[in-house]
């Protein structure tokens, strides 16, 4: 990184396996079975949770980020979150698909759990999923965004249809987003 900042990385997950491949690609990490007995020796600036939320029970997830706030980020941190979109064209099957997962979330519930555990500062990234696209696909991908926003507030309102008006509707797969303390 430019600046001749240093970078630390440090991984944390409850499967062994996972664990023994970070550590064989030199990244240090640690086997934690329950999150909430993990207080890191130095707290992080940065905390990446992509694809775990949706793995525990509904009722420990704003505790979860409680801690993670409180108890393992350095003042003025944030958290990166990555969880599969319950209002995607695949929300439904991500949910039956994979069934160790209990919690979907849209934008709005992932906002909601975020600032309950008192983050600031939430913003949805990346709610067009046009992220990596480049050029003429960029273009494409935006056309064909627009017919289907066109087509969603079309058959919302033919069926009556509503979502709630402070979440932002997201396209992708995934929601992602970034949250400070």
């Amino acid at each position: 990184m430019g600046g001749g900042q240093e970078i630390n990385v440090f991984g944390i997950d409850i499967n062994p396996k996972a664990i023994a491949h970070c550590q064989s690609q030199g990244i240090e990490s640690k086997v934690v079975e329950n999150i909430l007995d993990f207080f890191p020796a130095q707290k992080f600036d940065l905390i990446i949770t992509t694809h775990c939320l949706e793995h525990l029970p509904k009722d420990s997830i704003i505790p979860i980020l409680t801690h993670f706030r409180k108890h393992c980020l350095a003042k003025n941190g944030k958290i990166f979150v990555a969880v599969p979109n319950a209002q995607s064209h695949t929300g439904c099957y991500w949910a039956y698909e994979d069934f160790t997962h209990t919690t979907l979330f849209t934008a709005g519930s992932l906002i909601y759990v975020l600032k309950m555990a008192g983050f600031s500062d939430v913003a949805i990234i990346d709610k067009d999923a046009l992220s990596g696209s480049k050029g003429l696909k960029k273009m494409i991908r935006k056309m064909f965004l627009k017919f289907y926003m066109l087509q969603y507030k079309f058959w919302n309102k033919i069926t009556a249809s509503a979502i709630h008006q402070p979440s932002p509707i997201v396209f992708s797969y995934e929601i992602k987003a970034l949250a400070r303390i």
